[in-house]
């Protein structure tokens, strides 16, 4: 089965889409698409139903490397605060 490609002519313009307002209509539909397709790439195993072994190698990476940015920030922020009277 050949994927559809939906971006192999040119774009639209807005009197082949009957005016301004249907041209309005279609951005909306292509930027409902697009934050769709973000949420979509933006998924893991942390935040979806998708098993560990999901991941790729560069999400775990970059999760690991989160997880030390977040630690060091907290201790740096505990030794700020070290002695203030909201502690």
């Amino acid at each position: 089965m050949k994927k559809k490609k939906y971006f192999e002519g040119e774009p639209p313009t807005v009197d082949s889409l009957g005016g301004v307002t249907n041209a309005n209509l279609y951005i909306q539909e292509l930027w409902q698409k697009l934050r769709e397709y973000e949420d979509r790439l933006k998924q893991s195993s942390r935040n979806s139903s998708k098993s560990p072994s999901s991941d790729t190698p560069e999400a775990k990476a970059e999760r690991k490397k989160l997880k030390r940015l977040v630690a060091e920030i907290r201790w740096a922020l505990s030794q700020a605060t070290r002695g203030t009277k909201d502690r």
